[in-house]
C-alpha cells in the first residue's frame, strides 16, 4: 500500500513539474520551450499542457494544448484564476486556434485593475511566476473543460525561455504609461467638447 501511494505521488509530481527543451533547424531557427502538464481535464482531454515557446527570430508562443477541440464561431472563452488572486478572474481577450483545433494560442488578456488596458503575453506570463498554481476553464457553446496547472518551478522555466523578461516588462511599463497619459488627454478633450 505504501509503495502504491509513493508510485501515485511520483506520477502526479512528474505530471506537474515544468519541463524545458531547446532545438531548431535551418528553416525555423533555434527555439526554447518550457511546459507543464496540468490535471483535472475531462475525458478524453485529461492531460492538458501549458506551453511557453520562443524562437530566436523573436516569435513568442503561449498556448494550451490537449485541453479539447475548439473552433471559431462556437463562443470559446478562456478564464484564469491564480492561487494568489483567488477573487480575480482573468480572461483571454485575444486568441487563435491551430488548424486541427487542439491548440489555443493565447495573445492578450483583460486587466481587471484597469479595463481600458489589456495585458500582453509577457505581462501575463509574469503572473505565472508569482502564484503557486493557476486554474483554467476553457468553454464554448457546448460545454467546458476545467484544469489546474502547478506553477512550482515556473520562475526557472520561464527565465529559460525569456531570460530578458524583467527588461521587456520595464519597456512595456513605460509604453503603458504613455498610452494612459494619451487616454487622459483624450478624456480631457472630450470633456471640453461636451461643454
Amino acid at each position: 500500500l505504501i509503495l502504491l501511494t509513493l508510485f501515485a505521488f511520483t506520477l502526479q509530481s512528474n505530471a506537474q513539474s515544468w519541463k524545458k527543451s531547446s532545438g531548431g533547424d535551418a528553416f525555423d531557427g533555434k527555439y526554447r520551450t518550457s511546459s507543464v502538464r496540468g490535471s483535472g481535464g475531462d475525458f478524453p482531454y485529461e492531460n492538458p499542457t501549458l506551453v511557453i515557446n520562443k524562437f530566436d527570430s523573436g516569435s513568442l508562443n503561449f498556448y494550451i494544448s490537449g485541453a479539447g477541440y475548439w473552433q471559431s464561431g462556437t463562443g470559446v472563452s478562456v478564464r484564469w484564476v491564480f492561487s494568489n488572486e483567488p477573487n480575480t478572474i482573468y480572461s483571454t481577450y485575444d486568441f487563435s486556434f491551430s488548424s486541427d483545433g487542439k491548440i489555443i494560442f493565447l495573445e492578450e488578456f483583460n486587466n481587471p485593475v484597469n479595463n481600458a488596458m489589456k495585458l500582453s503575453k509577457k505581462e501575463f506570463i509574469k503572473k505565472l511566476q508569482v502564484a503557486s498554481n493557476v486554474q483554467v476553464r476553457i468553454s464554448n457553446d457546448y460545454g467546458n473543460n476545467s484544469m489546474k496547472f502547478s506553477l512550482s518551478g515556473s520562475t526557472n522555466a520561464i527565465n529559460f525561455v525569456l531570460p530578458n523578461l524583467a527588461k521587456d516588462l520595464k519597456e512595456i511599463e513605460i509604453a503603458n504609461k504613455t498610452i494612459l497619459e494619451g487616454l487622459k488627454v483624450v478624456e480631457i478633450i472630450e470633456r471640453i467638447y461636451k461643454l
